[in-house]
């Protein structure tokens, strides 16, 4: 297995990560790159404040107004169902909470993902409150776009399934890639899986083993 530690920013998370990597890896199973997730912020992804600030100012607004207005009402004792109005508020503030903070996931994902590319497979293994793996044998591994920086970060999207949703639209099923350093190197990695991957039968046996 290629190695991938990195001295200069090793953690204790980097390492259940490498280890959940050996864990996951099957016999002879040859890694061709691997890539930390970068904790780098996208401006692109700022552009959600254009939906995100007035939804969120709007259900802060309403939620005050609504409490404002019970907490003057005169009733010495409001109860729940009086205090049920502004409450109704609160699921709409943390919905924009969650768009405002989306654009800075990945300053707390920097160091808690890996991306890799094996012989057979791409992997995402990412680390929270707990491990998530997400695996996409070679056969799946669709058209692809990459996104590229002039210091060689970028990412990399994947059709890994197309099919139709219950209204018969066409309905894509993706795999990304980054924030990664060396993002032309994954596409290289990528690109060589053809020639090692064995036919689907084979590889489905191997990954199910």
């Amino acid at each position: 297995m290629a190695d991938i530690t990195r001295p200069d920013r090793d953690n204790a998370t980097m390492a259940r990560l490498r280890l959940a990597l050996e864990r996951e890896l099957g016999a002879g199973e040859i890694v061709l790159w691997h890539g930390w997730q970068l904790g780098r912020v996208d401006p692109q992804t700022f552009l959600i404040y254009v939906f995100a600030v007035p939804w969120t100012a709007f259900s802060v607004m309403w939620t005050v107004f609504a409490a404002s207005a019970v907490a003057l009402s005169g009733d010495q004792s409001p109860g729940i169902i009086g205090w049920a109005f502004p409450l109704f508020g609160l699921p709409f503030i943390a919905v924009g909470a969650w768009m405002l903070s989306r654009p800075f996931v990945p300053l707390f994902e920097r160091g808690r993902v890996l991306y890799v590319v094996t012989d057979k497979r791409m992997l995402k293994l990412s680390l929270g409150r707990e491990l998530v793996v997400q695996t996409v044998p070679a056969d799946r591994i669709g058209l692809a776009e990459r996104r590229e920086q002039r210091d060689g970060t970028g990412m990399l999207k994947f059709a890994v399934r197309i099919g139709k949703d219950s209204d018969g639209d066409k309905q894509t099923e993706d795999f990304i890639i980054g924030t990664v350093a060396d993002i032309m190197g994954a596409q290289e990695a990528i690109n060589r899986i053809g020639k090692f991957a064995a036919p689907a039968d084979d590889a489905a046996g191997a990954l199910s083993s």
